[in-house]
Parts: C-alpha cells; sequence; structure tokens
C-alpha cells in the first residue's frame, strides 16, 4: 500500500473524488441560501439586511474557518448562530483541507487535478437550488434544515478518505507572518475581497429580484440551476492551462479577464427585461465564474509557489470570507433603501470589476520582480566571468616572467 499513498499514486483519484464531493456539499449548500432568503424574509418577517446576514455569517465561515439545530430556530438570530455560524464554521474547517489535500496528492496533474476538484462547486449549485426547494415544499424550511444535516455528514466520510502523505520535514508555523509584509499578498488579498463581495451578491439575491420583477419564484430556481451548469461548464477550461507551458501566465490572464467580464454582466442583470434575458446573464456570468473558481488554486501557486500553498491559500480563503460577511449585508442596506435591486447589481458588478484591475497590478508586478531576478542573474554572471578573465590574465603574466 506504500505505493498507493503518494503522490499522483491510485489513492490520488480517492482524495481528488472526495474534494470533489465536498466541493458539492459545501459550495452547494452555502450558495444556494438565495431559496431561503425568500422563504425566510417573509416567514421571520424580517427585513432583506437582517436575512441576508445569515447566509453571510455562513459562507464567510466556510472561508474564514448546525444545520440540525436549525430546525428548532424560530428568530432571525437563531439562525444566525445555528447555520450562519455554527454549519459555516464546520463547512470552513472541510473545504480548505479538501483543496489543499488536493495540491499535496498531485504533481504531474496538479492544474487539472484542482479544476476537476473544483468542478464540484458547479455541480452543487446544479443540485441545491432544486432539492432545497422541494424539501421545503413537502417538509417546510424547518424540517429541510434536518435532512440537510444528515446529506451534510457525508462529509465526514470524505475526510477519512483524504489520508495525509508521508511529507519531507517542513517549517510547522501555523502562521506564516512574513507574508503579511508582501504587498504582493496584500494586494491579492484585497481582490479577493471585491471579487467574493460581488460574486455572493448575486447569489443571493437574485431570485429574489426575479420575484419581485414580476416571475414567480420556480423560474428563479431554474435560472439558479441553469447558473450551475454554466459554472460546472467553465471549471474544466481552467485546467486546459497546464497545456499552455510556454505562457507562463496563462492562469493569471484567465483568471483575471473573465473577472472583467463577471462584473460587466453582474451590471448588466438590472437592465433585464424578460425570462430569456436574465438567463442568457447568468450563463456568461456563471461560466465566466466557474473559469475563475477552476483557476484560483493554481493562480495562488503561480504567484506565491506550492511549499507555502498551505499559508497562502489559507490567507485568500479568509480574504474571501471577509467578502462573503459584508456583501450580503451591503446589498441589503441598498436594497432598503432604493427600494430596488439596481444600485446593489451596479455596486456588485463595480466592486468586481474593481478586483480585476488589481490583479492587472499584480501582473506588473510579477513582470518586474522576474526582469530583477534576470538582470540580477545576468549581472552574476558577468561577474564571474570577470573574475575568470582576471585569473586566466594573471596566469599568463606569471608564466611570462616566471616560466
Amino acid at each position: 500500500m506504500a505505493g498507493v499513498y503518494r503522490q499522483d499514486g491510485g489513492w490520488a483519484l480517492a482524495v481528488l473524488f472526495a474534494a470533489l464531493l465536498t466541493h458539492v456539499i459545501v459550495m452547494g449548500m452555502t450558495f444556494s441560501f438565495g431559496i431561503y432568503f425568500v422563504i425566510l424574509k417573509d416567514d421571520l418577517e424580517t427585513s432583506h439586511t437582517t436575512t441576508l446576514w445569515i447566509g453571510a455569517l455562513n459562507t464567510s465561515l466556510v472561508f474564514i474557518g448546525g444545520y440540525i439545530s436549525s430546525y428548532f430556530a424560530t428568530k432571525p438570530y437563531h439562525l444566525g448562530i445555528s447555520y450562519g455560524i455554527v454549519t459555516g464554521l464546520g463547512f470552513g474547517l472541510s473545504y480548505t483541507p479538501c483543496v489543499v489535500m488536493v495540491g499535496r496528492y498531485y504533481k504531474k496533474w496538479l492544474y487539472l487535478a484542482t479544476a476537476a476538484a473544483c468542478t464540484g462547486e458547479g455541480l452543487g449549485f446544479v443540485l441545491f437550488p432544486m432539492i432545497f426547494n422541494n424539501l421545503i415544499e413537502e417538509y417546510q424550511w424547518q424540517g429541510s434544515m434536518l435532512i440537510n444535516g444528515a446529506i451534510s455528514l457525508n462529509i465526514v466520510l470524505c475526510g477519512v478518505i483524504m489520508k495525509p502523505l508521508k511529507a519531507k520535514e517542513e517549517n510547522a508555523d501555523v502562521l506564516n507572518l512574513t507574508m503579511f509584509k508582501d504587498l504582493k499578498m496584500m494586494l491579492f488579498a484585497l481582490s479577493m475581497v471585491c471579487w467574493n463581495i460581488g460574486v455572493v451578491i448575486v447569489s443571493f439575491i437574485v431570485a429574489d429580484f426575479l420575484v419581485e420583477r414580476g416571475i414567480e419564484l420556480r423560474k428563479g430556481i431554474y435560472l439558479l440551476t441553469i447558473m450551475g451548469i454554466a459554472n460546472m461548464v467553465g471549471h474544466p477550461f481552467a485546467g486546459l492551462t497546464v497545456f499552455c507551458r510556454k505562457w507562463p501566465y496563462a492562469n493569471l490572464w484567465l483568471y483575471t479577464i473573465t473577472i472583467a467580464i463577471t462584473g460587466t454582466v453582474v451590471m448588466l442583470f438590472n437592465t433585464g427585461e424578460s425570462f430569456s434575458a436574465f438567463v442568457v446573464y447568468g450563463i456568461v456570468s456563471s461560466l465566466a465564474l466557474g473559469v475563475q473558481l477552476g483557476c484560483l488554486a493554481n493562480v495562488v501557486i503561480d504567484l506565491f509557489g506550492i511549499d507555502v500553498f498551505n499559508h497562502s491559500f489559507g490567507y485568500q480563503m479568509a480574504s474571501q470570507g471577509v467578502g462573503n460577511l459584508i456583501g450580503p449585508p451591503i446589498a441589503g442596506i441598498l436594497r432598503e433603501k432604493t427600494k430596488n435591486y439596481a444600485v446593489p447589481f451596479y455596486f456588485g458588478g463595480i466592486v468586481t470589476i474593481f478586483s480585476a484591475v488589481i490583479m492587472v497590478v499584480i501582473f506588473g508586478m510579477v513582470k518586474a520582480q522576474k526582469r530583477r531576478e534576470s538582470s540580477g542573474r545576468e549581472e552574476n554572471e558577468t561577474v564571474q566571468m570577470n573574475l575568470v578573465g582576471n585569473q586566466d590574465a594573471a596566469t599568463t603574466l606569471w608564466l611570462h616572467f616566471y616560466g
């Protein structure tokens, strides 16, 4: 069995499947909160902002870091604790390790493996809007929470499959604080915050937005499902960069361009006049988002290296958590102040595009760093050649006078 538990070994496929299933459950349940949002704000007779806080706590703790106790909730703050904090923290403790384990088990096909694992997110986006809606219709939202808890227990089995590899002795610091001095890391963290503000706003409010436009909730669920399919289709495209060996920045540019596309389409959502238009916007934005999610782990590796992947990926996950925490409540406040969803969509689109702008700045920094490293190598080579030349000249003189 020793040969099985190794990089690119037979067990790597089992780890990949476990990571994919974890993505399905964690991300599918988390970003399908928009279905509960429509129901809870009416059933609990609370504001848009308060209800969105429940989902925001859950999604933020998935990244910074249950369900059954939510069955007994009668007030918004009950769900804020049970669904928002407890479930979110549990998902967070599951999600990050599964991404890191894929990075540990794969070397040759790392880009394709991470993209394949993240495809589970798109599959989750496809399945859970329909699952949630059917469970709510059959068992009310309280009963659906019990079943969601049972579904989530499958993550335990996924964790059992992810057997740690025997690794070389490494620095076991829990926090690599030196990375906080890296301007590139700080800018990347800011980009993550902005990107997630825009992404989470759309996933949370789009169903309620359609209802306010006079479109029945069931069509809103169909739209979320269609967006999930587009998201899932987008993930494998990120893995194709493995074949772009001669273009070292393929991941970074693909990621940045698709972020800009997502931000632009998010703003267009508010201009739609028919369900068909919303479907087109949903497909384009979700296809681009799927590519981004598939690229993300690889972008972190390209920017900061595989040796510090645990730390760098953990920091960017925490940054995503911040964006997911503040995005939905901001959307709720803007909705209540303006009495429509126009400003939340424009706000989400603008901050998403700003995230892409920051990535362009980071690309410039990476290029400048490469030039400095190249220039330094050339100088060292020149100095070494001069030393060799001086030694040869000295040897010639010595032979001339004393030979």
